[in-house]
């Protein structure tokens, strides 16, 4: 089923077709993950449609050629995603996901493409993208440092995973690609769009004062908020559930409330 959708929409996959929906959200997954914890969130939210944005090299790409920068990704997006876009919407990013889509989200307003149609971004474990990451970037780690810093950030129930070499071997590209995307510093260019922000309590160095300076992007500042799980990097799988009930009032506090 993916890979017939995947011919149709090359840029992502529909989680859960909904025609009928109100809302499209589209899900930004983060560096080296194909993002399946998400796929089912859509059964939680029966008037959105969520669909997973599947980035070159992963998944039913994996021999598509990684992009390494945010122009590249604009560039594509604009071609693979932005058509696809008809509905009000909400993007969601997780990790470098969250440099994407704001850097696209800045795009289709600066272009006046589509720009209208976002109504939220949610942006997750990591602080904005005008400010230098306090992680050390994969470029700079050798591989056994990536596999060390992996187990320790992952969710423990997905840690062994890291422990089987061919899959190390295929993942440690993929990461040291995203992570030159992460190491771009992005205009402090503030959008007219409310902003959410998630994070992991068990994160060493992306911490809740350094989430909130998201704030300082977005024009509507009385509706941002930062919440914070307990959880490491990859709490959005780790602590599902919460995050699910969280994102539940969000769309309902925000979204419901501003679109007639």
């Amino acid at each position: 089923m993916a890979s017939s959708l995947n011919k149709i929409h090359p840029w992502f996959d529909i989680c859960h077709p909904c025609p009928t929906a109100k809302y499209q959200v589209f899900i930004f997954p983060a560096a080296g993950s194909p993002g399946s914890c998400y796929r089912e969130w859509s059964k939680h939210f029966p008037e959105y449609e969520f669909s997973l944005i599947i980035y070159p090299g992963r998944s039913n790409r994996m021999g598509e050629k990684l992009l390494t920068n945010i122009k590249e990704y604009i560039i594509e997006l604009n071609k693979g995603l932005l058509p696809y876009i008809t509905k009000p919407c909400i993007f969601i990013g997780h990790s470098i996901g969250s440099v994407i889509n704001f850097a696209l989200a800045r795009h289709m307003i600066e272009t006046n493409n589509k720009g209208y149609l976002i109504k939220l971004l949610v942006e997750m474990g990591r602080g904005p993208p005008n400010l230098q990451d306090p992680d050390k970037s994969f470029v700079c780690m050798t591989d056994t440092e990536i596999v060390e810093e992996l187990k320790k950030i992952a969710d423990p129930k997905t840690r062994e995973v890291y422990d089987f070499p061919p899959f190390v071997e295929m993942l440690i590209p993929i990461l040291k690609a995203d992570a030159q995307i992460g190491n771009e510093l992005l205009p402090s260019t503030s959008l007219d769009i409310p902003i959410i922000v998630y994070g992991g309590e068990k994160e060493e160095n992306v911490k809740e004062p350094f989430l909130n300076t998201w704030k300082e992007l977005t024009t509507k500042k009385d509706l941002f908020r930062v919440r914070m799980f307990d959880g490491h990097h990859n709490f959005p799988s780790e602590c599902q559930d919460q995050v699910l009930k969280c994102l539940k009032e969000d769309f309902n506090n925000i979204i419901n409330n501003s679109i007639s």
